[in-house]
């Protein structure tokens, strides 16, 4: 996981390579890698699909899931991350921490993902590894524990010492095997040969062994025992360094080293793999316990392969998986067979009778399964508990929301049928690409994570699905905001037949600046609790989820509303109300109390950061501001050729960013780099909600 362009699948196909899994080393610019398999990656030089592989190394099976850089597919890091056990955070060693690397640095945290650091690109004459290792400190909150030094520096660099062996490893450029031979020395070897460089292995292996003392009593006992860092061992100090990247709490992110490019780093990182990162073994999921030795496995990825039709991407997690057997969906409630069980190799699918727990498999012929399905054996129909649910249900992958729309159309009738099919294989692809149908207008409305998300979507819409699609105008997706506290005590009733439903509700909605999503609370008055213990648990989650449906469309635009609280004071639902009228009711109600509320608009922010030469700073700095931008201009390093280089970071709306990226390649005459996150939503003034209403809707109130 990383930036985009910090070498991710470059360190990927030397992997391969080195492991003897391919005999030629594939390029991303000449598009011919192994793990960028679709024609937009290779098109783009990008990653835009996670992959899966397995290969050998050192006796071991390393599972490997190569994942995209680009925000726009952050879904893509999200739901790998969620399966995984250990990753490899890959650094520019001539950028440092970038947007996206504090984002997937984010998403490992949340999902408990042990992690170790790969800084790469050692080889550009910019590259600094103090700059990167300070960045690392500061932006991630870690304490860099290097394991290896590197000899050279920039285009001089040709080999890495390993610090807790003291073994160097050195490559020729000159040859011609890619790297796959290379020199190995031993201590006595390194003292002779390069003795400075031995002398600050040296004091960097005391180093590591100091900081190492702060996260791990098993070294700092052997360090105090033996009054000296040299007497701590390399199996010792190899074993330390693993308890501390297994630990989840620890704060220390053992650190590697290397240029996967010019093919310095890649076996040495393999072997930190094997050393440092957990096996599924050493992984306790608390879920695993009620299942025991019985399968429990979770859908992560779907893709429509155009052989062998529906794919489903699984992770076992207990128990095993055979081919022809059948599952039960806990999530659909549904029993299903599967047809044939593989393992992946990117776009490469291989047969095999039966895999055990900690393995990836691919599974045929589940025609309901989609993204975060719980599958278990169907010996084992999950229990509910008090409340109704499914206790066996495992944490399903975080869908983000959109940040753009457009709407979309088929280019005749006839075509209509397929593009419908198209839209539903890649929605069930790709959880966050949003498909609605406008209800006034009946147009297709596409949402997704940016502008190329977007883009690669309908180019596959045409190459793939053969539809060449009409595109509307970008739309941002905005948000709205209440600004005051409002009241309602509401009935809603409704005649059918000679039946009559009814539903009063009394509740509040306070504003909670900073809260997100809107939340629904039950009153915790002593004679609300009374009124509500007559009421069933599953009416009560209906009128909970009616209304949290009626915040999802607020009055303004119709986008979700965000930072409130609704607190329900009471419920009264009359004899024979159905359950449909129940929740029309409810969100009815809803409705009319945000259309009582102040409502604005808050628009999306993106945390941006561009990186460009001293000369052409200025413009850019200019036009962001022009672009209602707030920006933190910081002077960075110079290379070593002279060319001074500038990070701006900052925040500007993202409806100020349309189609950014090539006007900056325009103005800065290729000179600068942008990356850009979601960084919050914030409330419009009157002025700009009002350019954002006749923007969207055509019309100005």
């Amino acid at each position: 996981m990383a930036h985009i362009d910090a070498g991710k699948t470059t360190t990927t196909e030397r992997m391969l390579y080195y492991s003897g899994f391919i005999n030629h080393v594939g390029e991303v610019h000449t598009g011919d890698t192994v793990m960028d398999y679709l024609d937009q990656e290779r098109d783009r030089g990008i990653t835009i699909t996670a992959a899966a592989i397995t290969l050998p190394w050192a006796k071991h099976q390393i599972n490997l899931i190569d994942t995209p850089g680009h925000v726009d597919f952050t879904m893509e890091v999200e739901r790998s991350l969620r399966v995984t056990d250990g990753a490899i955070l890959i650094l520019d060693g001539s950028a440092g921490v970038q947007a996206q690397t504090l984002t997937v640095w984010r998403q490992s945290k949340r999902n408990n993902v042990n992690c170790i650091a790969y800084i790469n690109k050692l080889d550009k004459p910019n590259s600094d590894l103090d700059y990167t290792l300070i960045s690392m400190e500061k932006k991630l909150q870690v304490t860099p524990l290097l394991t290896q030094m590197p000899i050279g520096h920039g285009r001089e660099l040709s080999g890495l010492i390993d610090l807790v062996d003291m073994t160097a490893y050195i490559w020729d450029h000159k040859s011609s095997n890619q790297g796959k031979q290379f020199t190995k020395m031993n201590e006595d070897e390194i003292k002779s040969a390069m003795f400075t460089s031995w002398e600050e292995a040296v004091n960097l292996r005391e180093n590591l062994i100091e900081k190492c003392c702060d996260f791990d009593n098993e070294i700092a006992e052997e360090v105090i025992l033996s009054e000296s860092y040299d007497k701590v061992d390399p199996e010792s100090l190899r074993a330390g360094l693993r308890r501390i990247v297994v630990d989840k709490e620890s704060s220390a992110l053992v650190t590697c080293l290397g240029s996967s490019y010019k093919n310095i780093g890649v076996q040495p990182l393999l072997d930190s793999v094997i050393h440092y990162l957990p096996a599924p073994s050493d992984k306790h999921y608390p879920f695993t316990s009620q299942f025991k030795d019985n399968l429990c496995a979770l859908v992560f990825k779907i893709i429509h392969h155009p052989q062998r039709g529906v794919l489903s991407f699984v992770r076992v997690y207990s128990g095993r998986l055979s081919s022809k057997s059948s599952i039960y969906n806990v999530n659909k409630q549904q029993t299903e067979k599967i047809g044939k069980l593989m393992v992946a190799f990117a776009d490469d699918f291989r047969d095999i009778d039966e895999i055990g727990a900690g393995n990836i498999a691919v599974l045929s012929g589940l025609k309901l399964a989609t993204t975060g399905d719980t599958i278990v054996d169907t010996s084992m129909k999950p229990k509910k508990d008090s409340d109704g649910i499914d206790s066996s249900l495992l944490i399903a992958p975080i869908v983000p929301d959109p940040v753009f729309f457009c709407s979309i159309e088929p280019p005749s009738l006839a075509a209509q049928k397929q593009f419908d099919y198209a839209l539903e294989c890649l929605s069930r692809e790709d959880p966050s690409l949003r498909i609605t149908q406008e209800a006034d207008t009946g147009q297709t409305v596409l949402g997704g994570m940016g502008e190329l998300h977007l883009e690669i979507t309908l180019d596959r819409l045409k190459t793939q699905y053969k539809v060449d699609t009409d595109m509307g105008k970008l739309q941002v997706a905005y948000r709205e905001i209440a600004t005051s506290v409002c009241s309602i005590d509401e009935k809603f009733e409704r005649k059918l037949g000679d039946k009559t439903h009814t539903i009063h509700l009394n509740m509040t909605l306070a504003v909670q600046e900073g809260l997100g999503s809107s939340v629904v609370e039950w009153s915790k008055d002593k004679e609300s609790i009374e009124q509500f213990a007559s009421i069933k648990p599953q009416l009560r989650r209906a009128v909970e989820q009616a209304i949290m449906s009626g915040l999802q469309s607020g009055p303004v635009l119709g986008y979700p509303v965000l930072d409130s609280r609704i607190t329900i004071h009471s419920v009264q639902i009359g004899r024979g109300c159905s359950m449909p009228m129940l929740t029309a009711g409810a969100m009815n109600i809803t409705k009319i109390l945000l259309k009582q509320t102040d409502i604005r608009l808050a628009e999306p922010v993106m945390a941006v950061e561009i990186i460009a030469e001293e000369d052409v700073i200025t413009a850019v700095l200019q036009d962001l501001t022009r672009r209602r931008g707030e920006v933190d201009y910081t002077q960075d390093r110079s290379t070593d050729e002279g060319v001074g280089l500038a990070v701006l970071r900052g925040t500007v709306p993202l409806a100020e960013l349309r189609g950014y990226s090539s006007e900056l390649r325009t103005l800065s005459s290729g000179k600068a780099n942008l990356s850009m996150e979601l960084s919050h939503y914030k409330l419009m003034t009157e002025e700009d909600q009002e350019i954002a209403i006749e923007d969207v809707t055509g019309f100005s109130r």
